[in-house]
């Protein structure tokens, strides 16, 4: 009788610890499917990737990651760009006496580069949207839609 309990406990042990190891393995693959994935495609209210939430078939993935990786490359530069160009007016502003056509004249700069920063990321989400299917694409929208809402404007003092 007791063979029999001790049996009974190393077969259940075994059975956990092998669905253990095939929960890690399987965790692990998921994981490492969207490991070369910028940050920018995590969603914000969990640990998940937009990528994941729109169950995206093989072929979008790879299409996907060869569209990401180099539009995010180019937007990483332009964010170069403005803040080098706020680093310029934060030291146009700290002079004793503000030449304010500069700063005029940097702002400007800013805005202009900004305006292409959202230009090129409205053509990156309008050619990825084409890359989906109907159902895929409302989810892709309101996916975005949730995590800009979510971001809130830095105010003055």
């Amino acid at each position: 009788m007791r063979d029999k309990v001790l049996r009974f406990i190393l077969a259940i042990s075994l059975i956990l610890n092998i669905s253990v190891l095939i929960s890690a393995g399987y965790t692990h693959y998921k994981q490492s499917r969207y490991r070369s994935l910028p940050p920018a495609y995590e969603l914000q209210k969990g640990s998940s990737h937009l990528f994941e939430e729109l169950a995206l078939k093989p072929e979008q993935l790879t299409a996907f990651q060869e569209k990401a990786l180099p539009f995010h490359a180019a937007i990483a530069k332009k964010r170069q760009e403005v803040d080098r160009l706020r680093t310029s007016l934060f030291g146009l502003m700290r002079a004793d006496n503000p030449d304010s056509k500069a700063i005029e004249a940097t702002i400007a700069q800013i805005n202009k580069a900004q305006e292409k920063m959202q230009k090129m990321v409205v053509a990156h989400m309008l050619q990825l949207k084409a890359m989906l299917d109907k159902d895929q694409q409302q989810k892709f929208l309101g996916l975005i839609e949730g995590a800009m809402a979510q971001w809130r404007e830095m105010q003055c003092p």
